[in-house]
């Protein structure tokens, strides 16, 4: 699957899970975006709240939900969407083009990092 092959609520997941983490701060961050990216480069999970997104190479078993087998899983409130490596990377790079992201945060280089290693 492909981006363009998602269905809409896949995508809706997806968005929300990113623009969530996009948005949402704590008095150290103006968002969790950046924090979430790096932690997929070091094969970690990240969630905050509402949100998450998860990687199944996570070296803390727990940190991994149950649905989640072989890639990389977006999480948004009840919703979840499970994509393999490349695909999950490739949704990410499209949303933050989409939405002019890479430049407000400073986050090309983690993007272009996790290309390198998950594309």
């Amino acid at each position: 699957m492909s981006p363009s092959n998602l269905t809409p609520p896949q995508k809706s997941t997806i968005h929300n899970c990113l623009l969530d983490l996009l948005e949402s701060s704590s008095l150290n961050n103006p968002s969790f975006l950046p924090q979430a990216l790096a932690s997929l480069l070091e094969s970690q999970g990240f969630g905050i709240e509402m949100s998450g997104i998860y990687i199944s190479s996570d070296k803390d078993a727990e940190n991994i939900p149950e649905y989640l087998e072989n890639g990389i899983a977006f999480e948004f409130m009840e919703s979840h969407v499970s994509l393999p490596f490349h695909e999950a990377i490739n949704c990410i790079l499209d949303w933050c083009k989409v939405n002019n992201v890479a430049e407000k945060l400073d986050i090309e280089p983690t993007l272009l990092k996790l290309k390198k290693k998950y594309g």
